[in-house]
C-alpha cells in the first residue's frame, strides 16, 4: 500500500511538471503589447483618462471646415414638476438642492418656502421643505415634521435660517455628518419684530450644518464660518483634490459675483477667491450673477449660473424684453478654479473677452443655456434660476437639470406687470422645472455637406478601445491616428476606419473591423476626426479586453 502511495505521487508530480512546462512554453507577444514610456517619449503629449469633451479648445490642435454649437436642454413636457400645493407653503418653491440617493434609489429635493418676520421692513424667514421621487418627475412631500404635520425639515438652531446648499457626503465616515449643508443666517442681526434691513443684510453669514438623514439638522458651530452670502452656496467633496469645495456669492459687500472657497474639514474655509465676474460679455444687458450650480463632470467641471439682466423696478420695455429677467448660462473649467464662459460656439477665451469689436449683445443673447419662457404665456416666463445638483444626474443617456421658474419679473413686487396667475393670489406662480440634455451634449463639433476635420494635440492614453459620442445620421465620421509628427500610423488611417453613420453616445471605433486599438495606447498620438453631416460631442479611452499573457519570447 505504501508503494502505491509513492507511485501515485511520483506520477502526479510528473503530470504536474508536464503541465507547467507546457504552460511556460514561450510564445511571441502580440506586436505593440509592451511599450516603454518615459518623460522623453511622452514629451508634450497630454495624458488622458476621462472622457474628453469639446466645450473648450484644450485638446484641439487644428480644425478646418467645422464649427461648434452650444446645445440647450429640452424642458420637460410635464413642467413644472413640483409646485406650491400645501397650505403651509406660503411662498415658493425657492432656492433648492436635488440629489439622487443611490443607496435608497430615490431622488431627493430640498426647497425653501418663505414666511415673513415682523417689523416695517418685511424680511423673509424661510423654512426648508423635503420632497422625494421614484422617477424624478412625480414628487411626494413626506410628513417629516410630525408635530406640525408638514414636510418641513428640522433646521439648525440659528437666527434667520435661509438659502441652503447641501449634499450627501459619501466621503464622510461619521454617520451623523453624512449630509452637509451651507446655509445663510443672521445670528447678530436685528431682533425679531423690528428688522433694520441694512443691518440685517450686513449681518448675513454662511454657516455649516450636519445631518444623519437630511431631515434632522444640527448647527456645526454657533459662529458662522464664512462671511456673507445672499445666494445659495454649492458645496461638494472634490475627489480630484481631496478637499471640500464651495462656490458662493462674493462679499461683503453685496456684489453679484461668484467666489470659490475650499476646506479640509468642512469647518475651516479658505478666504474667498472671485472666479467669475461680469465683463464685456455682460455689459450690453448689464448682466449680473445670482445662484450657481457647479459640479465635477468627466475629469473637469461644468457650472450653471443664473444670469440676471438689466435690474429694474420699472415695467419691462418692449424693445428690451430681457429687462429684470433671469436665464441660465453655462460655464466650464478644467481645474475648478479658473472658469470659461460658454457662448454659442463653445467656451470664450480670456483673449476673446477683450475684443472690442465683437458684437457682445448678440454674444450674450446666444449664450443662453436654459431660457426663460414666452412672456405672459409660459409658467416660467419671468425668470429661471438654478437648482443646485452636487453631482451630475445621469438618467439613461440624458443629463437631468432642475431649475426654478416664476411667471413674473424679478422685482415683481414693485411693478404692475400682470403675471399669468390668479389675480387673487398675491404671490406669482412658482415651480421647479426639469430640463434634459444628451449625455455629454453641452457643445458639439459640427460639419455640413462639405467634409470638415479636427485634429487633437498629441495625447497618450492607456487602454485598448476608443469610444465616441457622435451623431452621424445621414452623414459619416471617420477617425485616423497620427504620430506626433503628423504621419498616419499604419493600419489606423481614415480608409481603415469603419465609418460611423448613426447616432449613439457610445460608438466603438473599429479599424479594419477590429475594435482593439492597443497598438495606439501608451504612445504619443494624435487623433484626426473627419466629419461630414455629423456632430461630435466627446470621445474617451476604455479598457474592454483581457490582454493577459502567460509567457512570451
Amino acid at each position: 500500500m505504501k508503494c502505491f502511495h509513492i507511485a501515485f505521487w511520483v506520477i502526479a508530480a510528473i503530470c504536474l511538471s508536464g503541465t507547467v512546462a507546457l504552460a511556460q512554453k514561450p510564445t511571441q507577444a502580440p506586436p505593440g503589447m509592451f511599450k516603454d514610456l518615459d518623460d522623453a517619449i511622452l514629451g508634450d503629449a497630454l495624458i488622458i483618462r476621462d472622457k474628453q469633451l469639446f466645450i473648450d479648445d484644450y485638446l484641439i490642435e487644428e480644425s478646418r471646415g467645422v464649427h461648434k454649437t452650444l446645445h440647450q436642454p429640452v424642458k420637460h413636457a410635464k413642467n413644472p414638476v413640483l409646485i406650491r400645493d400645501q397650505p403651509w407653503e406660503e411662498a415658493g418653491p425657492g432656492f433648492g438642492t436635488v440629489i439622487y440617493d443611490k443607496e435608497e434609489r430615490l431622488f431627493k429635493l430640498w426647497y425653501e418656502v418663505a414666511g415673513q418676520a415682523g417689523g416695517p421692513e418685511k424680511v423673509s424667514v424661510n423654512r426648508l421643505c423635503y420632497a422625494t421621487s421614484q422617477d424624478g418627475i412625480v414628487w411626494k412631500k413626506p410628513i417629516v415634521d410630525v408635530e406640525r404635520h408638514t414636510n418641513f425639515v428640522t433646521p439648525p438652531k440659528t437666527r434667520h435660517f435661509q438659502i441652503i446648499g447641501l449634499f450627501k457626503d459619501d466621503h464622510e465616515r461619521d454617520p451623523q455628518r453624512r449630509y452637509k449643508m451651507h446655509y445663510v443666517c443672521s445670528p447678530d442681526g436685528s431682533p425679531e419684530g423690528g428688522i433694520d434691513l441694512p443691518k440685517y443684510l450686513r449681518s448675513l453669514r454662511t454657516s455649516v450644518g450636519w445631518s444623519p438623514d437630511g431631515v434632522h439638522w444640527t448647527a456645526a458651530s454657533e459662529t458662522p464660518q464664512i462671511p456673507f452670502s445672499d445666494s445659495p452656496s454649492c458645496p461638494f467633496w472634490d475627489v480630484r483634490i481631496g478637499r471640500y469645495v464651495a462656490y458662493l456669492r462674493y462679499g461683503p459687500p453685496n456684489t453679484r459675483k461668484i467666489s470659490r472657497i475650499e476646506s479640509e474639514d468642512f469647518l475651516n474655509w479658505s478666504p474667498k477667491v472671485t472666479v467669475i465676474s461680469p465683463g464685456k460679455l455682460d455689459e450690453p444687458l448689464a448682466t449680473q450673477f445670482y445662484q450657481t450650480s457647479m459640479m465635477p463632470y468627466e475629469g473637469a467641471y461644468v457650472g450653471l449660473i443664473t444670469a440676471y439682466h438689466s435690474e429694474s423696478l420699472a415695467p419691462i420695455p418692449q424693445d428690451k424684453p430681457w429687462t429684470d429677467r433671469k436665464n441660465i448660462q453655462l460655464v466650464y473649467s478644467r481645474n475648478g478654479t479658473t472658469w470659461l464662459r460658454v457662448g454659442r460656439h463653445g467656451a470664450i477665451t480670456p483673449a476673446e473677452l477683450k475684443n472690442p469689436d465683437r458684437d457682445w449683445k448678440q454674444t450674450v443673447l446666444d449664450a443662453t443655456f436654459i431660457p426663460y419662457g414666452e412672456m405672459n404665456k409660459d409658467w416660467d416666463w419671468g425668470t429661471v434660476s438654478t437648482v443646485y445638483t452636487p453631482a451630475p444626474l445621469i438618467v439613461g443617456d440624458k443629463i437631468w437639470m432642475y431649475y426654478t421658474g416664476i411667471d413674473a419679473k424679478n422685482w415683481w413686487t414693485h411693478v404692475g406687470d400682470p403675471p399669468v396667475r390668479d389675480p387673487k393670489v398675491k404671490e406669482p406662480n412658482k415651480g421647479v422645472g426639469l430640463a434634459t440634455l444628451r449625455l455629454d451634449g453641452f457643445v458639439s463639433v459640427n460639419a455640413g455637406a462639405d467634409e470638415g476635420r479636427l485634429t487633437t494635440k498629441p495625447l497618450v492614453f492607456l487602454g485598448d478601445t476608443l469610444v465616441v459620442n457622435a451623431n452621424a445620421t445621414g452623414g459619416s465620421l471617420r477617425i485616423e491616428a497620427l504620430d506626433p509628427e503628423g504621419n498616419v500610423i499604419e493600419g489606423f488611417d481614415a480608409a481603415d476606419c469603419t465609418p460611423i453613420t448613426t447616432d449613439s453616445v457610445r460608438h466603438v471605433l473599429n479599424w479594419k473591423d477590429n475594435p482593439d486599438c492597443h497598438l495606439l495606447q501608451g504612445r504619443p498620438i494624435k487623433l484626426r476626426f473627419h466629419l461630414k453631416n455629423a456632430k461630435l460631442y466627446a470621445f474617451e479611452p476604455r479598457i474592454r479586453h483581457n490582454h493577459y499573457l502567460q509567457s512570451y519570447d
